[in-house]
């Protein structure tokens, strides 16, 4: 049991592209069982979607945070990154949508910060899913890879 909680929330330590690839199509499917329960705590009473919030979605969420974490590791960059690649695009996406409304010149902005937050975002994806981890030992731990 202990092992399962260190690999869903222990965001210490590094985890190789296998690996994190397993655990994200994991976590999407716990993604889908997650937003099921919800509308369905939704569907019955406001507060029990509050009480499905804090047991379903936070440790869900954690979860995430924990795998990106410790695949950052692996590329020995620290968790500061996710802001880059996940909270900056979002900010830029809802500016990009405001924007919309301004005439001529929100529309060119829209387009622009778009182009910015998909720039990041693919950035993010190669950085994290796709390159390689460091090849040796690292501040965060050795290397996950067997030799």
């Amino acid at each position: 049991m202990q092992q399962l909680f260190e690999f869903m929330f222990g965001a210490s330590g590094r985890i190789n592209r296998a690996k994190y690839w397993k655990s994200l199509l994991i976590l999407c499917v716990a993604g889908l069982l997650v937003g099921v329960i919800l509308l369905t705590a939704a569907g019955l009473a406001g507060s029990l979607f509050i009480v499905a919030i804090v047991i379903f979605f936070l440790p869900w969420l954690m979860w995430g945070f924990s795998i990106h974490t410790e695949r950052l590791h692996d590329r020995d960059k620290s968790a500061w990154w996710l802001v880059v690649f996940l909270v900056v695009p979002g900010v830029l996406g809802q500016l990009a949508n405001l924007s919309l409304s301004a005439g001529i010149a929100g529309v060119a902005s829209h387009y622009a910060l778009a182009t910015i937050a998909l720039a990041l975002t693919i950035w993010g994806f190669a950085e994290i899913g796709c390159m390689r981890g460091t090849p040796t030992s690292n501040r965060y731990g050795p290397n996950p890879l067997p030799r």
